[in-house]
């Protein structure tokens, strides 16, 4: 699935604590994620947004509109003010170039939405080609998602493994990225968008090196710190201060990029021994 870049609000108004929050997705017996999304566990406060956002990919795709998912915190309940992204995606019977066209519309989209909801912290709107589903990513994201429009897809379950990697395989691309963004010239809030998302890469990577070895799975931030930490403890000072990072996210590209090729680098040599 193409993710683009999480719209922010920043900077924040002040420091966010780091604090044990989130959770990892539960087992079932023979070890499979089980989804632990629902529609009654999203909080009253998120669900007006939800069906702004629903609304608007309705508005947009019309009949080509197959189904509308959301993921994450606020699917799980989980939701935290200033804090959790709210991240929807969907399917249409659309080419990816008719999609594209669309892109414009997209971004107005999201700071419409963060506008009205100052709570929100982020806003993900994807739109993908149906046959896309049946891709590894999607399926992985599928896996942790819950279908708020439309008939939702049958899908296979998945252990916690390497099926569920999207991250630590692809952590050089990442690191080339950053390397690539230096160069330029931002403003501070570009450079602490692109903060949060190298920063989340890591923590996630993180987790998903331990995650065969583990069985546990999650994309929540601390618990990612948390089960890479009891497997690396050694590693733990580097990648608290990535968490701090994700939550305080700096301009300082000089140390964005010290963060990605120190750590990233090592994590890129980690996972291809584990993935």
């Amino acid at each position: 699935m193409h993710r683009p870049h999480t719209f922010r609000k920043l900077p924040k108004k002040e420091r966010v604590r780091v604090e044990k929050k989130g959770s990892f997705f539960e087992t079932d017996r023979e070890g499979y994620v089980i989804n632990s999304t629902s529609p009654e566990k999203i909080q009253d406060k998120w669900k007006s947004a939800l069906d702004d956002i629903a609304c608007w990919y309705q508005e947009e795709f019309g009949d080509s509109l197959e189904n509308i998912y959301v993921r994450g915190s606020v699917a799980k309940g989980e939701a935290i003010e200033e804090v959790s992204d709210v991240d929807t995606f969907a399917y249409v019977n659309l080419s990816s170039e008719e999609i594209d066209e669309k892109s414009k519309d997209i971004k107005e989209a999201r700071t419409k939405i963060n506008e009205k909801y100052l709570f929100i912290e982020g806003v993900e709107i994807i739109i993908e080609p149906i046959e896309r589903s049946k891709n590894k990513s999607d399926i992985t994201l599928l896996n942790q998602s819950l279908c708020i429009f439309g008939e939702p897809i049958n899908y296979p379950h998945l252990k916690p493994g390497k099926d569920m990697a999207l991250h630590a395989p692809h952590i050089d691309e990442r690191i080339k990225s950053i390397n690539e963004f230096v160069k330029g010239v931002h403003s501070d809030d570009r450079i602490k968008n692109k903060c949060v998302w190298a920063m989340k890469g890591l923590l996630r990577s993180g987790c998903e090196i331990v995650m065969e070895r583990s069985g546990k799975y999650t994309r929540d931030l601390y618990p990612c710190y948390e089960i890479f930490s009891e497997y690396y403890p050694e590693k733990e000072p580097e990648m608290r201060e990535v968490l701090k990072l994700t939550l305080n996210p700096i301009s300082d590209k000089r140390k964005i990029k010290e963060k990605m090729d120190t750590l990233g680098s090592w994590l890129q040599k980690e996972a291809e021994k584990y993935l």
